[in-house]
């Protein structure tokens, strides 16, 4: 029986995408074709998810944004020089190869700007494509994936239901944007979407700020967004003011969503989760609208601060200082990301001490609620805000034509060592390192309990000096006025 994929296993294997011209060339195919169908597209993505005119566009926006600027990125001059850097007797010790085919099985969530999150660098690196596509009634994937197919070339490119790595039968990764019930392995790129998210709050924050931004994170999106805080953890002193800032947002977000289909479209968002909570103790109903749900989670033990949330539902919990705030986040385990929202001598100690691979000060950037988790242990793009970069798809190819001077040197000691050469060798390996420098230059900068301490020092210092002064002024005086009495005395 003939193997699926023997014609991406031959376009793997002969190099076909190696060729940093073709990749360009089928980028630019691929952006013409699916900028042709934009109108299509964005319809197909309102049908399936019911997102407002502004989430549809922006989704759009962000998957052809990665393929322009994955397009602009490839150099073909410079990249054609890096290939044939032996030939000209340069070392290449940064030279990669594409792995060979890359799998992806696409996030629901976002799915066109998902999926083009991983399709794009896996195709600017050199790797022929395979996306798995499960028998679905949803109109986007039955829209793009053929339109993909017919802008790429044939060989490169190809869908399937399910697979094995025996029906690949070629080096290959493996991008599970959905999780993984089996055993992850070296070459699966798995992102959780299980994995929490957590805001804290600080009571120097700017509050009306960091409600506007959490609420809108929250709330679009119908509330699916991975990167949406699940809770927001706000500082007990300034918590009534936050909620009150929260819920002018969450009734501005409904309105602004419009009315008619849209607000009839939004309506209910949240009521899930608040109706589940209703009455339950500790847990109190803030605002329950067309936007969503706000609920104020009082009891630290409530399962609602342990779970992930996956609709227009903002669940706020206070906490009595910042090392509490760490401390509850841990109970989550490792976080998919944090925002903090205080001023940054703060932000630094607490995004030092919070399991994250991803911190933002002040902020929740858009893209990032249009993307899939990132995989375990990994990174996000610092231009895309994607989970995924060209370097996730290839492996190490690194080639040298020359020594360096210490190589040449070894080399000499190893092979016809004089005495003076094992003497200089073995002075250089004891050498003393240069001592530590400590010049006021490198703590003229006070942390932030740094200067908690050095505040309180002046003031416990300051009432020292105060009531020591105060004591002298007044003893003079007691002392003076029984010297006088005393010389009065004498006179008499």
């Amino acid at each position: 029986m003939t193997k699926p994929f023997g014609n991406l296993r031959s376009a793997a294997v002969d190099g076909r995408l190696l060729n940093p011209i073709t990749r360009k060339v089928q980028l630019k195919q691929l952006h013409d074709a699916l900028s042709d169908k934009a109108a299509d597209i964005q319809d197909a993505i309102t049908k399936d998810t019911g997102h407002s005119a502004a989430e549809v566009l922006i989704e759009y926006s962000l998957a052809m944004k990665q393929l322009a600027q994955a397009y602009t990125a490839l150099n073909t001059t410079q990249a054609l020089e890096a290939e044939y850097a032996v030939s000209r007797n340069q070392n290449a010790p940064q030279a990669r190869q594409a792995v060979g085919i890359v799998l992806i099985d696409p996030s629901k969530h976002a799915f066109f700007s998902s999926l083009m999150s991983a399709l794009v660098p896996a195709l600017a690196s050199g790797n022929c494509i395979i996306v798995q596509s499960s028998q679905s009634l949803l109109q986007t994937p039955r829209l793009i994936l053929p339109l993909i197919a017919s802008a790429l070339d044939h060989d490169i490119f190809a869908t399937t239901n399910d697979f094995t790595d025996e029906d690949v039968d070629h080096p290959h990764i493996r991008v599970l944007q959905n999780g993984s019930a089996s055993p992850n392995l070296a070459h699966h790129l798995v992102s959780d979407p299980s994995t929490r998210v957590v805001a804290i709050v600080e009571r120097d924050a700017d509050l009306d700020a960091a409600a506007r931004e959490l609420v809108a994170a929250r709330f679009a999106l119908r509330g699916r967004a991975a990167y949406a805080s699940d809770v927001v953890l706000v500082n007990e002193w300034v918590k009534k003011a936050f909620l009150q800032a929260v819920v002018k947002h969450a009734v501005g977000f409904a309105s602004a969503g419009g009315e008619g289909n849209e607000g009839a479209r939004r309506a209910g968002q949240g009521r899930g989760m608040a109706e589940s909570v209703r009455g339950e103790r500790g847990v109190n109903v803030l605002s329950w609208g067309a936007g969503g749900a706000v609920v104020d989670v009082e009891d630290r033990q409530s399962s609602l601060l342990r779970r992930k949330v996956q609709e227009s539902c903002l669940l706020v919990h206070s906490v009595t200082s910042i090392d509490d705030a760490i401390d509850f986040s841990k109970i989550n385990g490792r976080l998919g990301a944090a925002y903090v929202f205080t001023k940054p001598s703060a932000a630094k100690y607490i995004c030092q001490f919070l399991d994250t691979p991803a911190s933002f000060i002040n902020h929740v950037p858009t893209s990032l609620l249009f993307m899939p988790m990132a995989p375990l242990n990994g990174s996000i793009n610092p231009t895309t805000y994607a989970p995924y970069g060209e370097a996730d798809f290839t492996r190490p190819k690194a080639q040298f034509t020359t020594l360096s001077p210490a190589e040449a040197s070894l080399a000499r000691v190893l092979q016809n060592a004089s005495p003076d050469q094992l003497a200089r060798l073995a002075t250089e390996s004891t050498a003393k390192l240069p001592p530590v420098a400590r010049g006021t230059q490198g703590i003229t900068h006070i942390g932030f309990f740094n200067q908690g301490i050095v505040t309180g020092g002046i003031l416990l210092l300051s009432t020292v000096f105060a009531t020591a002064g105060t004591c002298v002024y007044y003893g003079w005086g007691m002392l003076k006025g029984h010297v006088l009495f005393f010389r009065g005395v004498g006179g008499m």
